[in-house]
């Protein structure tokens, strides 16, 4: 076999996988572009949080205590399924102090397979935070909603 027949036979084989990888390459360019922009437009728009007692702000926490004053009522073993601008939900273990006989006498009480929302969400000092939280729990066999507001906090001014 000649150098010439031998070069043209590496070239023909060569060609054969070059061009797929090629394809595949090219198709490969506008997914990562399409990638690369969500990507982008992730880092353009900073995440809403939700003001901790510490006075940090969080995403997604799965424990999670909302009066502050006297930690009367928190989240526990929390499960977010959606946080996005707009809003947050998931599922929690829901405890909070019935205050029986009287609150500084009464344990926590636990309400498992509970629902949180976070919403309404303002910019503040500390970026955009959640104002409104509302929690459904099952008590005595009926649904009932806890809600909380941060929108009077002092923190929230601008």
């Amino acid at each position: 076999m000649s150098i010439n027949t031998m070069k043209g036979l590496f070239m023909s084989r060569l060609a054969r996988f070059a061009t797929p990888i090629a394809i595949a390459g090219a198709l490969a360019v506008p997914a990562l572009t399409v990638a690369a922009s969500a990507v982008a437009s992730q880092v353009k728009s900073p995440a809403v949080k939700v003001l901790a007692c510490n006075g940090a702000t969080v995403s997604r926490p799965s424990n999670f205590v909302i009066s502050c004053a006297d930690a009367n009522a928190a989240l526990t073993k929390t499960r977010w399924s959606t946080w996005n601008a707009r809003g947050a939900t998931g599922t929690t273990r829901f405890a909070i102090n019935l205050c029986t006989p009287y609150c500084a006498a009464s344990p926590l009480s636990y309400f498992p397979k509970s629902t949180v929302r976070l919403s309404a969400p303002i910019a503040t000092k500390q970026g955009r935070l959640f104002s409104k939280l509302v929690v459904r729990y099952t008590y005595r066999g009926k649904l009932t909603s806890f809600s909380f507001s941060w929108s009077g906090d002092p923190s929230f001014r601008n």
